[in-house]
């Protein structure tokens, strides 16, 4: 449930959050403007004012949370250095250059990420040549190597990953968040992030509009 929240207000905190603080300024100015004569009144004017502010506070804090989030995640998936559990390549996202790229953080004991396995597994198979899916964790190849052998076998791209150390509070958030999907158009630009589990459903959606546009 809170991963379903979190995707939610991910996703749509670009619309939704200047909504929220928009709506809220206004009922505020409102208040003021007509501010009630009757003690009660204004005492409850008053509070809900005040629980208005709190709301268009929060909003603008997820909405710069999201907006750098996005740009922590989007420097992490180009400065990744690969180490693929099969074969030698790719060793960088960049090196699938041309391709529709799904790049998905996740970590064997996590149970969203188990749980979305079978979804990705199934979304690399339905497009063997156009699009590459990465299954990629800063674990031991010897932990995948267990899981796959009690768990599941990936059909992905699997690979372990370095990148440069987080910092701060949002940079820790980015960084260490399990289930993380990101689509990545034939460019190598961003395009989809989604935080939590997601259906093979949604993420076939995202990869099909990348992969009409370079059609």
């Amino acid at each position: 449930m809170a991963d379903d929240l979190a995707g939610f207000l991910f996703d749509h905190a670009t619309l939704l959050m200047p909504v929220l603080i928009a709506v809220s300024l206004a009922v505020i100015f409102l208040f003021v403007r007509r501010w009630p004569k009757s003690l009660w009144r204004r005492l409850g004017a008053a509070v809900l004012s005040l629980a208005l502010a709190v709301v268009a506070l929060v909003a603008g804090g997820l909405l710069y949370a999201e907006r750098n989030i996005r740009a922590i995640v989007t420097h992490r998936v180009n400065g990744l250095r690969l180490h693929p559990i099969r074969g030698t390549s790719p060793q960088r996202v960049a090196d699938l250059h041309g391709k529709v790229v799904v790049v998905n953080f996740w970590a064997t004991w996590c149970p969203p990420c188990r749980a979305e396995m079978p979804d990705l597994n199934r979304l690399a198979d339905h497009y063997p040549t156009d699009v590459r899916v990465l299954t990629i964790t800063d674990e031991t190849p010897d932990r995948i190597a267990l899981y796959e052998r009690k768990i599941i076998a990936l059909r992905t791209v699997v690979a372990t990953f370095e990148s440069d150390q987080p910092h701060g509070a949002l940079a820790v958030a980015a960084y260490q968040g399990r289930p993380t999907t990101v689509v990545l158009d034939r460019d190598g630009n961003v395009q989809d992030i989604f935080i939590g589990k997601q259906t093979f459903a949604r993420l076939q959606q995202s990869v099909e509009r990348q992969v009409r546009r370079g059609a």
